[in-house]
């Protein structure tokens, strides 16, 4: 039996309310898949930078939030927002910050970038289905706004917008101006189907640094 204690920085409280459910899930279906032995996985832990460290650098943040909650996680999800430069994205917000906790932490840290294209958001509205399920929505693709096909939402410029609006078209009350699609995320995390965020090329970027990591750590075989 392995343990994979995973932790998540992340950039703000919507993408903690969706992504901790969905690395859980990525986490579990990796190793159901191909692990060379049981995997115990709890839940992401979310960690949060220290008050005091508000004024630093991102990367001692991102280092000060890792080393709060030592010896409680195994992998290190750290969450930016490409806001369309995914290069950009990963080495000024990134990888500064796992340099750092490799220096003080030690060379075997692993560290996983989770850089969806533009906004979180966009990984959410990857799945009409998993948006009707979680609005409580009858309504097509078309009638939310949405697209069927999952490689469309990398070229929508505001993700985020998009996701409010199928809230508002899911949702057509008098209360609808006081709806926000922050209590929606943690569903979404836990609906949106892994096949479909398969299709994006940030994701599977992700999900081949988290394979990577797992075979360095001997909970995947080598050659998977």
């Amino acid at each position: 039996m392995q343990y994979l204690n995973c932790a998540l920085y992340a950039e703000g409280k919507t993408d903690y309310a969706f992504l901790r459910p969905l690395l859980l899930r990525l986490c579990e279906d990796v190793c159901a898949r191909s692990a060379t032995q049981q995997v115990d996985i709890p839940e992401v832990l979310e960690i949060r930078h220290p008050i005091e460290t508000s004024e630093t650098s991102r990367a001692v943040r991102i280092a000060q939030a890792a080393q709060s909650a030592d010896r409680q996680w195994r992998i290190l999800f750290v969450h930016a927002d490409s806001d369309g430069d995914s290069d950009r994205a990963l080495a000024e917000r990134v990888e500064p910050g796992l340099a750092l906790l490799r220096q003080r932490a030690g060379d075997n840290l692993q560290g996983i970038p989770v850089i969806p294209v533009r906004e979180t958001e966009a990984w959410a509205i990857v799945d009409p289905d998993a948006i009707r399920a979680g609005f409580g929505s009858t309504l097509t693709d078309t009638e939310l706004g949405l697209s069927s096909f999952p490689r469309r939402v990398e070229k929508i410029l505001d993700p985020k917008l998009a996701l409010e609006r199928a809230l508002a078209a899911a949702r057509p009350t008098r209360r609808r101006a006081r709806l926000t699609i922050t209590p929606f995320l943690g569903t979404l995390g836990e609906r949106v189907r892994l096949e479909k965020l398969r299709e994006l090329s940030a994701f599977n970027e992700m999900e081949a640094c988290l394979r990577d990591a797992l075979r360095q750590m001997r909970i995947l075989p080598d050659n998977r």
